[in-house]
């Protein structure tokens, strides 16, 4: 699924698994612009994780730009009767090339 919109804001930061390994983690908020929206405003966090995650030069270049994001997984969780989506990213693009250098196959050519 793609979800094309506006980023908001965003973070980068690195965090530690169960096996006490480094992963890198960028979490965005993504104003939704696409067509289905039809007027409502549908804001979204979308956590990017490893190899998608983005560079702090990276999240500078996205940041109030209107991109198009590949939502990769869909789930929800819920605590004190509020249920909330999780969102989970993949490629993020930006004039229809992946903005994640760690995305590209090989050196000059992206995905």
């Amino acid at each position: 699924m793609q979800l094309n919109g506006k980023v908001l804001a965003g973070t980068t930061t690195t965090i530690t698994t169960k096996k006490g390994t480094a992963l890198d983690k960028t979490r965005l908020k993504v104003l939704d612009i696409g067509e289905e929206v039809a007027g409502d405003v549908s804001v979204y966090w979308i956590d990017f994780i490893g190899d998608t995650a983005l560079t702090e030069d990276e999240l500078a270049a996205v940041s109030h730009e209107e991109v198009v994001i590949e939502i990769r997984r869909i789930s929800a969780s819920g605590s004190n009767g509020k249920t909330y989506l999780n969102l989970t990213g993949g490629a993020v693009l930006h004039g229809g090339m992946p903005v994640q250098a760690k995305l590209l196959k090989d050196k000059g050519k992206r995905v």
